[in-house]
């Protein structure tokens, strides 16, 4: 396989590629920037300072040239985004994707909630963060809250994304370990409170390591939500080690999975 077939494989993930004649050889362009290139039968990267002929691990060199490509990219996307242009929903999309500094990247998407051409874009954006980092800024689920039906499916993701349960989801997990008075627990049923449903969806069983007989009982309560697919959730209130409860209640028949502090049965 010739260089040049090399590089294409090793680029194979990088989405939509264009190749062109440069420097009396191919230079492969991502967004628009030169990334890598095969030139008189050597690999040429980018590097901070411009061009370097490289030799070594393809996968690596890429990986450290598209750094380079990637930090020029990610300062035109900012001018772009607030140039306001044409060019702004796509530049709010690859920052969502590649900008570094996501704490400041999700401030900037929630100033732009509210602007009339890419304010939905922005909320798609927020989820977009959530699902790829795994959390958000504290603030974002309640700005997105405020917003109401016009930001429910970002609010959705952002919820799958960075909440173990979501309360007012009838379904599984039908049964959550808690710690007592936990915050989470709390603001989720305050929600369901608000909405005039928490009594539909939620039973709170305090003092749950009091109970005799616990693991049959949880046991029990997940074959009815298994039977049952509008069954509330039941949260128990457990003051003790709840991770220790997951090799006890996950088996063949049911599962069991800890995401401290929480542990959730179905």
């Amino acid at each position: 396989m010739s260089l040049v077939d090399r590089v294409r494989a090793a680029l194979d993930d990088w989405g939509q590629l264009r190749e062109i004649e440069m420097f009396g050889g191919v230079v492969f362009e991502w967004d628009g920037d030169p990334l890598v290139g095969v030139v008189d039968g050597e690999l040429i990267v980018r590097v901070p300072s411009g061009w370097e002929t490289a030799a070594g691990d393809l996968d690596e060199l890429i990986r450290r040239a598209a750094d380079v490509v990637i930090a020029e990219c990610v300062v035109r996307w900012h001018a772009q985004l607030r140039a306001g242009g044409d060019d702004a929903p796509r530049a709010m999309l690859a920052l969502a994707h590649h900008d570094p500094e996501r704490e400041q990247l999700q401030r900037i998407l929630l100033d732009h909630i509210g602007h009339p051409r890419l304010g939905q874009l922005a909320m798609t954006c927020l989820g977009h963060v959530a699902r790829i980092d795994g959390e958000v800024l504290p603030e974002v689920l309640p700005r997105l809250e405020e917003l109401g039906v016009v930001a429910e499916d970002a609010r959705d993701e952002v919820e799958r994304c960075v909440n173990p349960f979501r309360l007012w989801v009838p379904g599984t997990p039908w049964v959550i370990f808690a710690p007592p008075g936990d915050a989470e627990v709390a603001r989720q049923r305050a929600l369901l409170r608000s909405a005039g449903t928490e009594g539909d969806r939620v039973v709170v069983i305090e003092n749950a390591e009091a109970l005799p007989s616990l693991l049959p009982f949880v046991r029990k309560l997940c074959d009815e939500g298994y039977e049952h697919s509008d069954a509330p959730h039941f949260v128990l209130e457990f003051d003790g080690d709840i991770g220790a409860l997951e090799s006890q209640l996950h088996d063949d028949e049911y599962s069991a999975r800890f995401d401290p502090p929480y542990l959730m049965v179905w």
